[in-house]
């Protein structure tokens, strides 16, 4: 990335080039998240980033880890609608905006965060901490910003939304920029791992995938009159093999790959074939992760939500690093006991219409994917055959994020007996699949068994 960074702005030298993010740059490798994402901070020093949305993952070390991140920071990490619930003020550690000059040219970068962030992180991360309405934030601080003396503002969003085939695009940050009443001139967009080419009110938006794999280039130009005109120049795949990669990046993560080699290169186990991992639905992956977890607490049941499954795994050996990069969020497991009712309720909540949002162990689910939201589960058994009656009592095994209500679970609030095992859900995993021969049996009967067939 580096490499495509300077390339950009070496074929612009008319022009000076600014690099912005959508945000959640820290989560999800061991390189960063055994430094709390201090690493990645480094390297988007180095890469010369100039403004960076905070994202929901940023809070996953809690706020101390973050503000030492923020001051650690060369560019500006930004979010216009966090505010402290005690005084509905923005924190003094959180810029909403920053002016950043190159070449003469002054570009306000305004940064939002998602309002979903209290339950897509630990909820007791960001306790203290209100996300407040984007078009709000942005028709606040748009005219605070031009008036400040920006040439040019552009909206850097942790928040997205996604574009279909026929380039109908929508999404909760999409609409809060259309809600948006003061003019923005470019916006870039984030947290759902999509490409989105559009524009809203002849304004380019734009969002680059995710994991590094692209990136937008834009153009803003003004008139001698002072008309202002922007336009999506397009978005560049990267690859590894096509720019040589830049030195000094080289060395700084090889400083940091040498601290975790050690870790990384440990094969865990092998797999006969590829596993490639959905959006959603009912993933074998899923399936492995929850089993790892009920057998390493003892319960008869173990949930485990979609979004912790972060990639698939190729044929072949199966390293940590790799185990890693699937789970990669250090949940703790908590186990509870559950009445029949509500872990029915938590079951017919995991279940949308485009697909689970839980993986199970120990429990199977027939169901009605079309069916009207809270008539989809048409029965629950264990694996011995046994329906999950209403009035019984379970024991169930979750993560930490789950067990406070994560994503809207709040079925597991009602739950009794709750224990934090201390026992990491990765470290579960890891020990799991050492106990398994080799390659690693895989389980193919489906668990959210479709009444359809």
């Amino acid at each position: 990335m580096a490499a495509y960074a300077a390339a950009a702005r070496d074929s612009t030298p008319e022009c000076p080039v600014f690099i912005v993010s959508g945000g959640d740059i820290m989560q999800g490798t061991l390189i960063s998240n055994l430094t709390a994402g201090a690493s990645t901070i480094s390297a988007f020093n180095a890469i010369g980033y100039d403004a960076v949305a905070i994202g929901n993952h940023e809070f996953d070390w809690g706020v101390d880890a973050l503000r030492e991140r923020i001051d650690e920071a060369d560019f500006a990490l930004l979010g216009a609608n966090i505010y402290e619930r005690a005084t509905g003020r923005h924190p003094a550690w959180i810029k909403p905006w920053k002016i950043v000059e190159r070449d003469g040219v002054l570009v306000g970068f305004i940064g939002m965060t998602t309002r979903s962030t209290p339950t897509s992180t630990r909820p007791i991360n960001v306790v203290d901490l209100e996300f407040r309405s984007i078009s709000e934030a942005l028709d606040r601080y748009i005219p605070e910003v031009r008036e400040a003396g920006a040439d040019f503002v552009v909206a850097v969003m942790h928040e997205g939304g996604f574009c279909s085939d026929d380039g109908e695009c929508d999404g909760e940050g999409l609409e809060a920029l259309r809600a948006t009443t003061e003019q923005y001139d470019y916006a870039v967009t984030g947290h759902t791992h999509s490409l989105v080419e559009t524009e809203i009110r002849g304004v380019p938006v734009v969002q680059s995938r995710s994991n590094s794999t692209a990136f937008g280039v834009g153009r803003i130009d003004r008139d001698s009159d002072g008309n202002v005109s922007a336009r999506l120049i397009g978005i560049r795949e990267t690859y590894a093999d096509v720019l040589p990669p830049d030195p000094a990046l080289l060395d700084l993560i090889a400083g940091f790959q040498g601290e975790v080699a050690h870790l990384v290169d440990r094969v865990v186990t092998r797999l006969e074939t590829e596993i490639r991992k959905p959006r959603r639905g009912d993933l074998m992956l899923g399936r492995i992760i929850a089993d790892a977890q009920r057998a390493a607490t003892g319960t008869q049941i173990a949930l485990m939500n979609s979004g912790g499954v972060r990639r698939g795994l190729p044929a072949g050996d199966i390293t940590y690093g790799t185990l890693f990069e699937l789970q990669p969020f250090g949940n703790r497991l908590v186990t509870m006991e559950m009445s029949g009712e509500s872990l029915l309720d938590a079951l017919e909540y995991g279940m949308k219409s485009d697909g689970a949002e839980l993986q199970l162990s120990g429990v199977r689910v027939t169901h009605a994917p079309t069916a009207r939201a809270g008539d989809r589960v048409l029965r629950a058994e264990l694996f011995d055959g046994t329906p999950i009656d209403p009035t019984g009592r379970y024991t169930v095994t979750v993560n930490d994020f789950l067990s406070i209500g994560g994503s809207g679970f709040t079925m597991f609030l009602e739950g009794s007996d709750i224990v934090d095992t201390g026992i990491v859900d990765f470290d579960a995993l890891v020990e799991y699949l050492e106990g398994q021969p080799r390659p690693l049996p895989v389980p193919t009967q489906a668990r959210w068994v479709s009444a359809g067939g």
